[in-house]
């Protein structure tokens, strides 16, 4: 990329990789004590996310430059985008729009207000559910749609949120894994726990006995509509 990279009006710094520094995403977030990303960066989730980006690229998706001007942790996108929303909806929504305008050439909005923000970024209205209802019917036989939904609380199968989202499936998990959604857990599929705090997944944990006898459990993820229309906005299908 030719331009820089500017979130709320902070340039964010790139080192010779391309990779975001982490501490200028801080600094534009607020800058919060509790936000630094010497803290996210030990969190589980993100040890398997990181681990996750590095097994599919071949590349450091994380590295840390100590001394000079260029002091600081340095990320690949996809992190930038995951450090976000751990910090808030609001920001990574922030952080999605500079990302765009940086693609598209374009400048960024002016900033919104915090209470302002959260409202777009969380704004899902009864209509949306309804049609990607009425999409969900067009796209699965009914007999499917009443085997794959998860009983009748609204959950969705990936194979069935992919659908209803006009995607194959493995188009779905990808955006899916790419925005922070879900990730790769000894050969599953599990959901980060914001997005299942936030209404987007749901976990079902199923009990199984290993080659020991000893009882495991296999997670198996599902989308709420609200999720499946959350991430749909996210990727630009619709």
């Amino acid at each position: 990329m030719n331009a820089s990279l500017s979130i709320l009006g902070t340039k964010i710094r790139q080192d010779a990789e391309g990779r975001f520094c982490l501490n200028d995403c801080h600094k534009a977030s607020g800058g919060e004590n509790k936000n630094r990303p010497s803290i996210w960066v030990y969190n589980s989730q993100t040890k398997a996310l990181i681990a996750e980006i590095q097994a599919e690229a071949g590349i450091p998706a994380l590295t840390s430059i100590k001394g000079g001007n260029a002091s600081g942790t340095y990320a690949c996108k996809e992190l930038v985008y995951a450090y976000a929303m751990w910090i808030s909806p609001a920001f990574h929504l922030q952080v999605i729009r500079a990302f765009d305008a940086l693609v598209t050439g374009q400048i960024a909005a002016p900033a919104l207000s915090e209470q302002e923000i959260v409202a777009q970024a969380l704004q899902i209205t009864v209509r949306q559910v309804e049609e990607l209802k009425a999409e969900n019917a067009i796209l699965a036989p009914k007999a499917e749609v009443a085997e794959k939904i998860a009983g009748s609380d609204g959950l969705y199968t990936l194979n069935l949120s992919a659908k209803a989202a006009q995607m194959p499936l493995s188009q779905f998990t990808r955006a899916a894994h790419a925005n922070g959604f879900i990730f790769k857990q000894n050969g599953k599929w599990n959901a980060y726990s914001d997005k299942v705090k936030a209404g987007y997944c749901y976990v079902k944990f199923h009990p199984y006995r290993d080659r020991d006898g000893d009882e495991r459990f296999s997670p198996q993820v599902f989308f709420t509509p609200k999720g499946i229309t959350r991430l749909v906005k996210i990727t630009g299908q619709h």
